[in-house]
């Protein structure tokens, strides 16, 4: 815009109505005063009409230029003033949300994909390492897990064999024939019972017979009795023989199956112990279960991955560098929220709780943030006399970084008043302090005595009534235009 005030005749607005200090503030609204209105040939839609009686200005302006000069309105009422401290601070890390990376095994460094400002995912791979230390653990786990699979079969056929085995007593009891008893095991896995156990009962039931038939025909005295005493004789050796081959065969398909399973555990520890190892180092679980199909050359390769998300802030490995299990290699913050720290005296320790909501503020031209102290801390250091309290802010947008200084104010009691406006509303003209209000001619600057205050708003005790309309927002710029047309005015009247 060129123009904002444009005049044909302007007389003297500001001087005069600030030194007529008799009249009431509110006997200004009662004047009506003859407009004087020019437009410039260039710029016709930009015109303030400025009017002059007795000493006082009237400022005329539509709706469109209103809102083209940015001035805003409000409605005069009470409020709430508050009795405020204000306090410094800084912007630091939050300690639970900073991951110290850590190599977790041996190595040289091979490959470096992250630095100092990137932001990782949790789970990204930020480096690698060859590490023999890992390559050692994974061959162990291999072998460990080669052996437990081993002692697993050899259980699971133990286990059939002590099955069947009792399977093949409990058919023997029943004194079948040969036959029948083979028919019975023919399918079943027996091992080295099989033939012992059988053979043995093939023996007594030969023995048996063989007495059987001597005892009839050493009745009928067609044998004699030493034929009928050795084949009981040899009856009672097979007996004998069977059973102690039957009484061997229960306990050590007893003992062996216990052997079994004792061998099982003692692998399962070992070969566990090994898959612990590689899952400390760092590893996932669907990694370890796929190492034994890893190629040789891939059994040293050693990633170290971002336990959260965030933005790495340290880095401490290079290409070609030697790391030591246990060595911090990056630093990681998620910085979404940090913390503040605001300075505390021993005198604000009384009015500052936990609990409370302080505005927090970035610089003097930032609107502020609202946040609840979380904590307060309950010692004070000894040589400064200060301690501190923590407050949390949400930080999506980046806006606090930490080494920050902050400051922030908190509301320490509140007061009513029955007027009250914003501190963007005063204006100060020839040191009085003025608002502009609307009344039916326009707007009318006017002197008003100014009560208590805080960071925001100021009590008005006299010069502006409850329901009249003022200016909040763009002030500043009638001030200047009405400075503006005081200066032109002495000028004409050289």
């Amino acid at each position: 815009m060129n123009h904002f005030i444009q005049f044909g005749t302007v007389i003297t607005a500001v001087i005069c109505l600030l030194g007529s200090c008799d009249q009431s503030p509110t006997d200004s609204d009662d004047h009506i005063h003859s407009a004087i209105e020019t437009n410039d040939e260039h710029d016709e839609d930009a015109h303030v009409i400025i009017d002059d009686h007795e000493d006082e200005g009237i400022i005329h302006l539509d709706a469109k230029e209103l809102k083209e000069f940015g001035i805003r309105l409000a409605v005069a009422k009470g409020g709430v003033l508050h009795d405020e401290i204000s306090l410094v601070g800084e912007i630091v890390i939050n300690p639970d949300q900073v991951a110290h990376v850590v190599s977790r095994t041996d190595g040289i460094g091979m490959n470096i994909f992250r630095t100092i400002g990137d932001p990782v995912k949790v789970g990204e791979t930020l480096a690698v390492l060859e590490s023999p230390g890992l390559a050692e653990s994974k061959a162990t786990y291999i072998s460990k897990a080669a052996q437990a699979a081993l002692a697993t079969t050899d259980l699971a056929r133990a286990e059939s064999i002590y099955t069947n085995t009792i399977h093949l007593l409990d058919v023997i009891a029943n004194n079948p024939d040969v036959d029948t008893l083979r028919e019975e095991i023919t399918n079943l896995d027996i091992g080295a019972n099989r033939s012992n156990l059988i053979t043995t009962y093939a023996e007594l039931h030969t023995a048996e017979a063989v007495y059987d038939r001597e005892k009839t025909l050493y009745e009928q005295q067609i044998t004699s009795k030493f034929e009928f005493l050795s084949a009981e004789g040899e009856l009672k050796k097979a007996i004998a023989l069977f059973e102690s081959v039957r009484d061997d065969l229960t306990f050590s398909n007893r003992r062996e199956l216990d052997a079994a399973r004792r061998s099982k555990v003692v692998i399962e520890v070992s070969y566990q112990a090994a898959l612990r190892q590689l899952l400390a180092l760092g590893l996932l679980a669907d990694e370890v279960l796929k190492v034994d199909r890893e190629p040789l050359t891939e059994l040293a390769r050693y990633e170290i991955r971002a336990p959260i998300s965030g933005i790495i802030i340290e880095r401490h490995l290079v290409r070609g560098e030697s790391v030591d299990a246990g060595d911090q290699v990056f630093v990681i913050a998620d910085l979404s929220t940090v913390w503040g720290h605001l300075i505390l005296y021993q005198r604000d320790l009384g009015v500052v709780k936990k609990g409370q909501v302080a505005r927090v503020y970035a610089s003097d031209n930032d609107i502020g943030t609202d946040v609840i102290i979380q904590y307060v801390s309950l010692i004070l250091d000894t040589e400064t006399r200060t301690t501190n309290a923590r407050i949390v802010l949400d930080n999506k947008d980046g806006q606090w970084r930490p080494g920050m200084f902050i400051r922030a104010e908190l509301t320490t009691e509140q007061h009513n008043a029955r007027i009250v406006v914003p501190r963007s509303a005063i204006q100060i003209i020839n040191q009085e302090n003025v608002i502009f209000v609307e009344t039916d001619e326009g707007l009318i600057p006017r002197i008003v005595r100014l009560g208590i205050s805080d960071s925001n708003s100021f009590e008005i005790i006299d010069g502006l009534h409850i329901g009249e309309r003022f200016v909040v927002a763009g002030g500043l710029a009638l001030k200047s235009e009405l400075n503006k047309a005081a200066l032109e005015h002495a000028g004409h009247a050289h």
